[in-house]
């Protein structure tokens, strides 16, 4: 429930981030004057609209960091409790993971680290995979000796 609502708030503060990055270089870009020599064999307008778009999709980038921590600023005790629970589960994985030998390049490991599992049944379906892989694995060591 807490990493759902960290996700919320890294989405909302992502919406005014990614207008706010438009907004300013659309801003620059309309009180600036065109001078009409090409820049880079481009005319100006393509160079300022590529401009925009970059300014636009940085802050798209920036907003989920930017969100991110805004909310481990105002939840800073849940944010500890979540970091000791994450290195908790994370051990666990590494524990009950199959051994990436028994992986191949036709059967890849599904969800090495666990980073699909989202609740409980989640879990014990990705329990079940590492079985059936340690089991197919391992099943058919030695036969070719016989």
């Amino acid at each position: 429930m807490l990493r759902r609502r960290r996700r919320i708030a890294e989405r909302i503060i992502t919406i005014p981030t990614t207008l706010g990055g438009f907004g300013l270089s659309f801003a620059y870009v309309a009180t600036r004057e065109f001078d009409p020599t090409p820049i880079f064999g481009q005319e100006p307008i393509m160079i300022y609209g590529v401009g925009t778009l970059v300014c636009g999709l940085s802050g798209l980038l920036i907003g989920p960091i930017l969100g991110s921590s805004l909310w481990k600023l105002f939840h800073r005790e849940e944010v500890k409790l979540m970091e000791q629970r994450d290195r908790e589960f994370y051990e666990h994985i590494k524990k009950n993971r199959a051994d990436p030998s028994l992986h191949t390049l036709r059967n890849p490991a599904p969800d090495y680290y666990g980073e699909k599992i989202k609740s409980v049944t989640d879990y014990r379906k990705w329990l079940k995979k590492q079985r059936e892989i340690v089991r197919k694995g391992t099943f058919h060591i030695g036969e070719g000796s016989i």
